[in-house]
């Protein structure tokens, strides 16, 4: 193809079309096609992949798409899980060697950084200098910059510092076109300039353009941490303990609320299990918000466990999924994470019939269940369940599940995004909104060259 003749005159070895490669790249973490790769099912493949060192590199290759009507798909770190990186016939436009950090300032609390920086790498960076991003995710080891603003990432402390829409100041990206344009060049942190294009940025997937640059906000690191653990008698007990702290912010940095199916997998403990976390720059003031928060925690009933569960799980955070895989897949079992969203009203109703229903589907083993990223009119509910790996069973858990969650009101997710997992059901939420979405893509990508075929 003479597409590729073009791409490998500005790559050279950094262009590759081997089976290998290519296998390597037409996926993400999906479970529906991790369970089909596994199967020998898996056929989705690139017709290349190729790494830019600038952004000058991926403005050719988005300018060389649309003149073949090659369609393009930008992969960052590769670990979303609804296949929103899948690639079939396409360019991968991989941007990992774009990793550099291009400004520190303390003063302004900014750090401006390619997007293909590794998040890992740029905590480091900060932590060394006394500052942190604050954005951890459950995919921290792999998780890129670009990756995290495309897909609308949150994090393990968004509770009190919000997630990637809070910490994005700006970003460089290039159009579908082959321009490049910044969501915004001021240096201020906030500009009344009509709608603010870091948010048509921010959890598109990669149909509205490839980030190339991100600003962001930082903070230093909190000094002085308080940890502890509390049992309640009933899930909804702990919610509701939860959404006092909330409504009179003592806000924790990390609220994680397990249910006792849950707290048995992870902590060998038999109860409802909140984990609590609060980070303060004052020694005094991170005092009395625990003396306030513990009063409100026994209002609930929650009764004092300690700080060992905080610590382990602080210290296993990261393996949960693959210690997962590790139990269910030898016994001829598969699994999913479905993470909804709701106010407080909704999630009572949402946590229990999600389990009783759900938890009905034939071939469905265990339904788990733990609350996070909490909010002050709602949280978040994240479901890990258990059933037979077999790809009818798999359709019919989020058949059921999609239904459960559109009925109580919540939303099709908080942080996963849609990918071609979601893109069925997403009218059923966004209505008539998603026609304005089409139309801004059309306009923005005529030629439908940016990752297209998923729920656009």
């Amino acid at each position: 193809m003479e597409i590729l003749v073009e791409l490998k005159k500005i790559f050279g070895d950094r262009l590759s079309s081997s089976p290998e490669v290519l296998e390597m790249y037409s996926r993400d973490y999906w479970p529906y096609a991790l369970l089909k790769q596994l199967r020998g099912k898996w056929t989705s493949r690139p017709l290349v992949v190729v790494w830019p060192e600038t952004v000058e590199e991926v403005v050719e290759v988005v300018k060389l798409a649309n003149r073949y009507r090659v369609p393009i798909v930008p992969y960052a770190g590769g670990s979303g899980v609804t296949g929103a990186a899948v690639c079939d016939k396409c360019i991968v436009v991989d941007v990992k060697r774009m990793n550099k950090v291009l400004e520190f300032s303390d003063e302004d609390l900014i750090v401006t950084a390619e997007a293909g920086i590794h998040l890992k790498k740029l905590e480091e960076y900060l932590n060394e200098r006394g500052f942190t991003l604050r954005h951890i995710p459950q995919s921290y080891p792999e998780a890129v910059i670009g990756g995290l603003i495309a897909t609308f990432s949150t994090g393990q402390f968004s509770t009190k510092y919000g997630g990637i829409e809070d910490i994005l100041e700006a970003a460089e990206i290039v159009t579908p076109r082959g321009e490049v344009i910044w969501t915004k060049k001021s240096r201020a942190p906030r500009a009344a300039l009509g709608p603010d294009l870091k948010h048509l940025i921010i959890g598109s997937e990669g149909m509205f353009g490839i980030v190339t640059k991100a600003r962001l906000r930082i903070l230093p690191l909190p000094p002085y941490v308080w940890m502890n653990s509390y049992s309640f008698s009933r899930f909804e007990d702990g919610l509701r303990a939860v959404r006092e702290l909330m409504v009179r912010e003592l806000t924790p940095a990390i609220a994680r609320l397990y249910d006792i199916s849950d707290s048995l997998l992870r902590f060998k403990k038999d109860t409802n299990l909140l984990l609590l976390i609060f980070e303060e720059y004052s020694e005094e003031l991170l005092e009395n918000i625990v003396k306030d928060a513990r009063k409100t925690i026994r209002k609930y009933g929650g009764v004092e466990e300690g700080r060992n569960y905080v610590k382990k799980w602080l210290k296993t955070r990261f393996d949960v999924i693959s210690e997962i895989k590790k139990t269910v897949v030898p016994l001829g079992l598969w699994y999913e994470t479905i993470e909804t969203a709701g106010y407080w009203s909704v999630l009572p109703r949402l946590y229990h019939e999600f389990r009783e229903k759900v938890g009905k589907v034939k071939g469905v083993s265990a339904v788990l269940a733990h609350a996070s990223h909490f909010y002050k009119t709602g949280g978040c509910i994240y479901f890990t369940l258990v059933f037979e790996s077999k790809e009818e069973v798999y359709w019919r858990v989020w058949e059921k599940a999609v239904e459960v969650i559109l009925d109580v009101g919540a939303t099709l997710s908080h942080h996963h995004g849609i990918g071609l997992l979601r893109a069925k059901w997403i009218r059923e939420e966004l209505g008539e909104a998603l026609e304005v979405l089409r139309a801004i893509k059309k306009a923005l990508d005529p030629s439908n060259i940016l990752n297209p075929g998923k729920w656009l």
